[in-house]
């Protein structure tokens, strides 16, 4: 709860300094989509399999992202701003037959910088993130009528590298991204403070204006 409230505060604070800063910045916004395959570390593996009484390995997901950035003219190509980005889960099949979704997102404060062009929107960039978020994990059998769900919430680091290809008033980035994050859950037999750490490797396309 101590990191919501801190990264809430810190976009607030964001949005009221775009506001005073508004005839020496240019906000920008974004929206994407993308792909990502989900990477299981340490013991995740084991936990769910405990939380859920089945183990599968990690998929590929659907990546759904938007965010704005403010960037202050005298910072040449560098924004600060904010982003959320989603993960929809495509079912696997794991033990017993039954099937597994994995789903997560975070809201994260974010740094994106053009480090040649030193002019946003354009050429060679990094994005660095961090924020809290939550996962859920689903074990479903539509026969069966059986479901259960896994919940944690946590922080997230996360770090890019795209290029913008400019348009008239607008660009089109391709971009890699890789994340990791770490996520306390409560799991019946072994109580609260369970730990989760999982992480994504993928590709996304975003359109900016």
């Amino acid at each position: 709860m101590k990191n919501i409230i801190i990264t809430l505060v810190l976009i607030i604070g964001i949005g009221q300094y775009a506001s005073a800063q508004e005839r020496k910045s240019v906000v920008y916004g974004e929206v994407g989509l993308g792909f990502g395959q989900t990477l299981f570390f340490n013991d995740i593996q084991q936990e769910l399999q405990t939380a859920l009484g089945g183990s599968f390995d990690p998929a590929i997901g659907n990546n759904l992202m938007m965010g704005f950035y403010v960037v202050p003219e005298r910072w040449k190509g560098l924004g600060i701003g904010s982003r959320i980005h989603g993960t929809f889960g495509t079912p696997v099949s794991g033990d017993a037959g039954d099937d597994y979704v994995f789903n997560y997102y975070n809201l994260a404060l974010s740094l994106k910088y053009y480090p040649f062009s030193r002019q946003f929107n354009q050429g060679l960039y990094t994005r660095a993130s961090v924020g809290f978020g939550q996962m859920t994990t689903k074990r479903l059998n539509e026969q069966a009528r059986s479901y259960s769900h896994q919940y944690a919430i946590g922080s997230t680091l996360s770090g890019s590298i795209g290029y913008s290809f400019p348009l008239k008033k607008s660009a089109i980035s391709l971009e890699g991204h890789f994340e990791y994050s770490g996520r306390n859950g409560t799991v019946d037999t072994q109580g609260d403070g369970v730990r989760f750490t999982s992480g994504q490797i993928g590709g996304n396309i975003i359109l900016s204006f």
